[in-house]
């Protein structure tokens, strides 16, 4: 999640914010599982011999954005974040449905009476895939790197004061204030844990054949064409039933695609949504539409005219029909989005209604505005992007019709990011997904101007909405926090610093030989390594 036009914004915060698609979602509410004060966690799996019971033993993906880095700190890109989430394990992590939290390096933890020291006791039997021990050390290490990491995530635990390690397998976690989030950012990727020593030793260690305490490690790194993760055998836990999976980078959605139809790859994100129809037709193949927490919006330029006056803002967004951008964007397989939360999760404020065009009360937003006639303004786009290249032409249209001349200006997807961060360069297309089962981290990104990206990079601020968003990640009580979110959702909706679209699923499209391939709500596919199968085809 970064928003990408999806991935974060690292100007500020190395994220995501990305151009993808969540389907008529049916998800449970993604709730935070925590641990109570003094109590301890449930059991970490246990160790299992490797289970090489797959027909075929080698998965092959192809994805459509190359490899960023796979320094866990660093990650932009939500494919290179959700690989490696196979390398790289964390303290915890979250369940395969993406709404709980469960036991990874640290077999239990506990919170003390006033909830401002943790403790996790890490287990005995984790070691990093070189066979070396893991410890209480290089957890701190790894944590206290990634939030020190200049725009990186470390403004998700500024409560947290200190790190350290007590003893080989104890993690001692320090808090000036109560932080309700803790455990899901605790959960989140950038907090992998890391081998320090060798990390320290090689600065280029991330861009070889970098390696973790997941269930894989890297045996061949070709970040614009390849890489290639191999099982194993000293992770802790049960063995993944494939020994390799070997991913692709593939640019061209039809080439992926046709890569699928032929065989030569397994599994393919984002089919074209205009192909899903065709694809799930065939015996041979299946296309699944996963539950996501992604969310499409529209950048509004706050920091240029005439976008710093909150009527022209509300003009646009009352000129926009949320369910043409659908069906033409998505075949109806999204969801008009209503808040910038994403869909169902937890405190997503279901209250407050979906936009529908009203062109009449565009019209006379922009007349009290000063602008009777509209005015002209690009749309920064991602070339390539089926879904964002449809939503820019009902966008071109809608706005027409109140008067606003939009050129639509198309780049590739760095220089389409870049442009779109000064919030100078006209509208732009983004999305977000978020990589916690909290709200913390979508509520500080998007509406906290000192919360890491500059409010989605909209430069917009708002004290009392500062602080509604600070004062929910303090508070344990979740009715509480529940009305402090619904507060800031209702203000976004009604100052519209950026105006969320549709909340879109994960778009997959694998072989039919292919068995127990799942995505979670927060786009990593992980879990489903573990238990996944290949057969002959």
């Amino acid at each position: 999640m970064t928003p990408v036009p999806h991935t974060h914004d690292p100007g500020s915060v190395l994220r995501r914010l990305r151009l993808t698609g969540v389907t008529g979602l049916a998800a449970a509410a993604l709730v935070l599982a925590a641990c109570g004060g003094g109590g301890s966690s449930t059991t970490a799996p246990e160790a299992s011999a490797p289970a090489a019971t797959s027909e075929v033993d080698t998965l092959k993906i192809a994805n459509g954005v190359a490899i960023d880095t796979l320094d866990p700190a660093e990650n932009a890109a939500n494919e290179s974040i959700w690989l490696d989430q196979n390398i790289y394990a964390r303290l915890v992590q979250t369940d395969p449905t993406g709404t709980k939290i469960v036991p990874d390096l640290a077999s239990t933890w506990e919170q003390s009476a006033d909830g401002l020291t943790w403790t996790f006791h890490l287990n005995p039997a984790a070691k990093f895939a070189d066979g070396s021990p893991v410890t209480a050390a290089d957890a701190a290490w790894s944590i206290n790197r990634a939030r020190a990491l200049e725009g990186g995530w470390g403004f998700l635990i500024t409560p947290v004061t200190s790190i350290t390690a007590t003893d080989p397998q104890t993690v001692v976690i320090k808090l000036k204030t109560k932080h309700a989030p803790l455990l899901a950012d605790l959960a989140m990727y950038a907090y992998g844990i890391l081998p320090q020593k060798a990390v320290e030793a090689d600065k280029d260690f991330f861009s070889k054949t970098p390696y973790g305490a997941g269930p894989f490690k890297v045996t061949k790194l070709e970040p614009d064409s390849q890489l290639v993760l191999t099982r194993n055998d000293s992770y802790w836990g049960p063995k993944p039933k494939i020994s390799t999976v070997e991913v692709s980078v593939v640019t061209n959605d039809n080439t992926r695609v046709l890569q699928l139809q032929g065989g030569q790859v397994d599994v393919i994100e984002n089919p074209p949504g205009n192909l899903v129809k065709q694809l799930s037709a065939n015996p041979k193949l299946k296309v699944d539409l996963f539950p996501s927490t992604r969310v499409d919006f529209l950048q509004v330029p706050l920091k240029s005219k005439p976008f710093e006056d909150v009527r022209v803002r509300q003009a646009v967004k009352a000129a926009l029909d949320l369910d043409a951008m659908n069906t033409l964007a998505y075949q109806g397989n999204a969801v008009p989005a209503n808040t910038f939360f994403p869909y169902k999760m937890l405190h997503w404020a279901e209250s407050i209604p979906t936009p529908k065009p009203d062109l009449d009360k565009a019209k006379q937003l922009l007349t009290e505005a000063g602008f009777p006639n509209g005015f002209k303004t690009d749309l920064i786009t991602v070339s390539g992007d089926a879904a964002g290249q449809a939503q820019a032409v009902v966008i071109k249209d809608d706005l027409a019709k109140i008067g606003i001349d939009v050129t639509i200006q198309s780049y590739e997807q760095s220089t389409a990011y870049t442009n779109e961060r000064s919030g100078t360069n006209g509208l732009g297309l983004r999305y977000w997904t978020n990589d916690i089962i909290d709200p913390d981290e979508v509520a500080t990104f998007g509406a906290d101007i000192k919360g890491g990206a500059n409010s989605f990079s909209s430069y917009w601020g708002d004290e009392a909405t500062s602080k509604a968003i600070n004062d929910a990640r303090s508070e344990t009580d979740e009715a509480k926090r529940g009305e402090l979110y619904a507060q800031v959702q209702q203000t976004i909706a009604d100052q519209a610093p950026f105006i969320p679209l549709a909340y879109a699923p994960f778009r997959y499209a694998s072989g039919a030989w292919v068995n127990g391939f799942q995505v979670s709500p927060l786009g990593n596919y992980n879990d489903s390594l573990l238990s996944l199968t290949v057969g002959t085809h």
